[in-house]
This record gives structure tokens, C-alpha cells and sequence, in this order.
């Protein structure tokens, strides 16, 4: 296997308005955010961005590629963002980059980067990059509960348009979950998962049966649409069998309206209030262990909007 690409943080890649040098509050993102190097952190913040720049899986998944730049392009489209969170702000622990084709490697070192940003008390914000950026981030999650909390009950909440359950002989963009289901049968840990915004017009009724042979537990977009009270009541269910949640948001589950540049652009997906409303309940449950946002392409955007989409999801986690 290849050793992938590690860079640290780069403050030159943040930038944008400047209302005040001193004041505070009126600080914007770019003004707040500290580069660091993943093997010296020792920064009392506890925000950590890391970026996961691969489009590998979303090349063997047959999908649109270009996300492999998401990471850059988040940090550029979103420094101008207003900061409400005072002086402290957040770290930018720098991207991991496959080494040509060679992802399994990538996710590897995306896992031991997970963990090591969790052992050191921060809460990891990893952009993507294409959903394969999750199974990675899982591997750190897990790794890390099972270290600390062996009896953790764990819960990944993917919002998503997609179950991203494919089978795979090698891994990519649309299997991260069917793999993080076989990797916690085989280490004994306790996991669920469930899919909030699940498109029907997207997966098969083979995949809607490997969600319920998995035990997995989903709500569709309709029933978000036209009864969204029962949804996030579904979701208080998931919830409360968990001790901890692994948060992991697709941005191709939004309309295309707002997020036009992924990989699988929806024509009929939720709303940016849908997912915040989530959020909130998240928020509240104290259960949050990590974060990512996955298949930023900027390549298809238009007008940064669906880098501003990801930056309103990671201003929710510091918020």
C-alpha cells in the first residue's frame, strides 16, 4: 500500500472581509481559524477541521468526480462567513490526500487522524471529498469508543439521499456503511444506523431490504416533506437507543436549488431547515462525537452556494 498525503493547515488558503483587526465581534472565519499540524496539536480549542481530498470512491461508484477539491474550496468560499462564537475560533488540522488510486490506505490514516483529534479533547469536523470519506471517519470513531467506553452504544446518522449500503469488491462512495456495519460485527461494537432524507427514485427495493436485514432505520424525503413531525419523532426514537452519534451529512440530499455542485445533484431533496432542525436535537442530546460533510464538488457549484450550505452545517457544530 502507498502512504497518503498529509498537509497541514495553510493559512493562505483562508481569506475574505475584514470589518475590524481587533474587535471580536466583528470577526469573520478567516480571522479566527488557527493552522495546525496533526502532530502537534496542543491548542486548548476544541474545533478541529480536517479535510479528506478524494474523489476515488466517486470514480469507482461511477459518479461525477471533482470533490476531491472540496476541502480547498470549502476553506476559500466560506473565510468571509460572520463568526459568533468569540474570540477562541477553530483549528484547521489540514487534509489527507490518497496517493493515486490507493483509498483503503487514505481512509486508514483518515481513521487514525479521527481518533488522535478525539483523544486530544477536540471534535472533529472532516469535509469531504465523496461519501467514502466516511468510512474512515468511522474507523477513528470507533476506535476511539471502544478505548474509552467499551459499552458505548454508537449511532450513525447519516443525512443522506442515498443508503450508500452498495456491496462492493473494493470500497467506494456508495458502500461506506455496508462496511462500517461489517467492521463493527467483527469488533464487537454496538452499532445502528439510520438515514434521514432517504430518495426512493435512488435506491432500489435490493437496497431499501439491505436496510432492513441491516436493522437500519431511515425517513424518507416524502415523509420529511408532508409529515415532518413524525420524522423527527422516528429520529427521538434512534436517539434514545444510543449513547453516542456519529453525524455524517451528504450534501446531495439537498435540492439542487441550494446544492448544485455534488456529485448526484437532487432534484426533489430537503430543505437546509430540515437538516437544522436535526441538528438542533443533536445538539441537545449531548451525544455528538464527530462530524463530517461529504461531496462538496465545486467543479458543478454555482456561486459558492453549495460550499455556503456546508459552511451553515459546520457553523451549526461550533454554534
Amino acid at each position: 500500500m502507498n502512504k497518503p498525503l498529509y498537509t497541514p493547515g495553510n493559512t493562505e488558503l483562508w481569506e475574505g472581509r475584514i470589518d475590524s483587526e481587533t474587535d471580536p465581534d466583528q470577526f469573520r472565519y478567516h480571522q479566527v481559524v488557527h493552522c495546525v499540524d496533526l502532530n502537534s496539536i496542543d491548542s486548548k480549542r476544541e474545533f478541529a477541521l480536517l479535510g479528506f481530498a478524494s474523489d476515488v470512491g466517486v470514480k469507482r461508484n461511477h459518479g461525477r468526480t471533482g470533490a476531491a477539491q472540496g476541502p480547498d474550496y470549502f476553506r476559500k468560499a466560506v473565510g468571509s462567513l460572520c463568526w459568533h462564537r468569540g474570540p477562541s475560533g477553530f483549528l484547521d488540522a489540514g487534509n489527507i490526500t490518497p496517493d493515486g488510486d490507493d483509498l483503503e490506505s487514505a481512509q486508514e490514516q483518515l481513521g487514525e487522524s479521527v481518533y488522535h483529534l478525539l483523544s486530544n479533547n477536540k471534535k472533529p469536523f472532516i469535509i469531504g471529498g465523496g461519501h467514502e470519506t466516511a468510512f474512515g471517519h468511522y474507523l477513528g470513531v470507533a476506535k476511539y469508543l471502544k478505548e474509552v467506553e467499551p459499552e458505548a452504544k454508537l449511532g450513525i446518522l447519516n443525512i443522506d439521499a442515498h443508503f450508500d449500503l452498495r456491496s462492493y469488491d473494493k470500497a467506494h462512495s456508495g458502500s461506506p456503511f455496508l462496511q462500517a456495519h461489517e467492521h463493527a460485527e467483527a469488533n464487537d461494537l454496538d452499532l445502528k444506523y439510520f438515514v434521514y432524507g432517504i430518495n426512493p427514485m435512488n435506491n432500489t427495493t435490493h437496497l431499501f431490504n439491505k436496510a432492513g436485514d441491516l436493522g437500519a432505520g431511515y425517513c424518507t424525503n416524502q415523509e420529511i416533506f408532508t409529515h415532518e413531525l413524525d420524522a423527527l419523532q422516528k429520529l427521538r426514537y434512534f436517539l434514545a437507543s444510543r449513547t453516542h452519534i456519529y453525524l455524517t451529512v451528504c450534501l446531495d440530499v439537498f435540492h439542487s436549488a441550494m446544492a448544485p455542485g455534488v456529485s448526484a445533484p437532487a432534484w426533489n431533496g430537503i430543505r437546509l431547515s430540515h437538516a437544522q432542525k436535526v441538528f438542533e436535537f443533536i445538539r441537545r442530546s449531548g451525544m455528538l462525537v464527530s462530524m463530517d460533510v461529504c461531496e462538496l464538488n465545486p467543479l458543478y457549484d454555482e456561486h459558492e452556494k453549495t460550499a455556503k450550505v456546508a459552511g451553515t452545517l459546520f457553523s451549526e457544530l461550533v454554534g
